[in-house]
């Protein structure tokens, strides 16, 4: 026979054997089936590896590394407050009682436009006397259309060059267009974002938010922001500013995650800037124009961004804290007062014949 035509023996499959995890040396880091995740550490091995402490950006406010969040009522100054913040971090100047550390920032601007941005930062600097603001960056992106998830990977891009001591977001539902900010799960996608930044960069990231209709005065602190409850509890800092009953003064309010508590305090709008006015008490709420139906707003605001059927308006009710007997307590209250209507397809809306005033009756 002609050993030409014999047929080679295939080759004997190897088995494969999984590789142990793989640590990299100091950084804590394991490989496990892929995946890249923190390795488990004695009390002690953390202690020693982290004991340089993260740079206060805003002493006694916010850590470099950290999230954090300003959240006031519609045009109460949120973006001039910011600016402010960022020219005090740029120049290591005070801010309100507080001190900063000197360093480069970034304000990401999704509303304001390039000339009015550049007028706000102009008057904010005379008013400091501020000679010169090199390390204040501006991103302008008022009008362009791009999803979250593919700018995170920009500014990280761009902010790895920069080294930023501070970022801020502003305004933060500019980055949820199409996406509700009801949403539990869209906002946590959204929180995970900003955390990726943050990790990133080593920067301290802080974004504006804005409170529900009705009164503010009448809602815990972290309850007064509009939307999921994902936002006051993903935050490492969280400043709220609510109306004082003296004009044009809010209440300042600090909830703070890594920092002892900081008694509230009042500021008052002086253009540009917001000044402290420790002559007045932070008890001192507004509290006039107040109606039984500013209980009832969170519930009914669900609307705002379309009609909802019964299940889908108690899923977005319990997103924001609600439990099934209070939904349906509340939702009778407005079925009650005429501030709902459901249409033949079983969908409720706001009644666009009913005004607000209809709760006190």
């Amino acid at each position: 026979m002609n050993n030409s035509t014999i047929p080679k023996p295939l080759p004997i499959p190897i088995p494969s054997v999984p590789k142990p995890h793989a640590t990299v040396a100091g950084s804590f880091i394991v490989k496990t089936n892929g995946v890249r995740l923190p390795e488990i550490e004695t009390a002690s091995s953390l202690q020693k590896n982290r004991s340089k402490k993260l740079a206060e950006i805003i002493e006694g406010v916010g850590h470099a590394g950290t999230k954090i969040v300003l959240a006031g009522g519609s045009k109460v100054g949120k973006t001039w407050i910011l600016i402010a913040w960022l020219v005090a971090v740029v120049t290591g100047t005070s801010i309100w009682k507080f001190k900063t550390k000197k360093g480069k920032g970034l304000i990401v601007n999704f509303e304001i436009r390039a000339e009015f941005m550049a007028d706000r930062i102009e008057v904010i600097q005379k008013h400091g006397n501020h000679s010169d603001l090199g390390d204040l960056h501006v991103w302008n992106l008022r009008g362009v259309t791009v999803d979250f998830e593919q700018l995170t990977e920009a500014i990280i891009e761009r902010a790895l060059k920069e080294n930023y001591a501070l970022i801020v977001l502003d305004p933060i539902y500019k980055t949820m267009v199409g996406r509700s900010e009801n949403s539990s799960s869209t906002v946590g996608i959204l929180c995970k974002q900003i955390d990726r930044i943050i990790e990133a960069t080593g920067a301290a990231v802080i974004f504006a938010h804005h409170y529900t209709k009705g009164n503010a005065a009448k809602k815990s602190q972290i309850d007064r922001m509009s939307g999921s409850g994902v936002f006051a509890r993903d935050a490492d800092t969280i400043i709220t500013l609510t109306e004082h009953e003296q004009k044009n003064c809010y209440v300042v309010e600090m909830t703070l995650r890594n920092f002892p508590p900081q008694p509230p305090f009042v500021v008052e709008w002086q253009f540009p800037v917001m000044v402290e006015r420790p002559d007045l008490s932070p008890a001192d709420f507004k509290t006039d124009e107040v109606n039984e139906g500013d209980n009832y707003e969170p519930l009914l605001s669900l609307l705002d961004e379309a009609p909802l059927t019964t299940g889908e308006w108690l899923e977005a009710a319990t997103e924001i804290g609600y439990s099934r007997a209070t939904f349906f307590r509340d939702k009778g209250y407005l079925v009650e007062k005429g501030l709902v209507q459901i249409n033949d397809v079983k969908f409720w809306s706001r009644n666009p014949s009913e005004t607000e005033t209809a709760a006190t009756k």
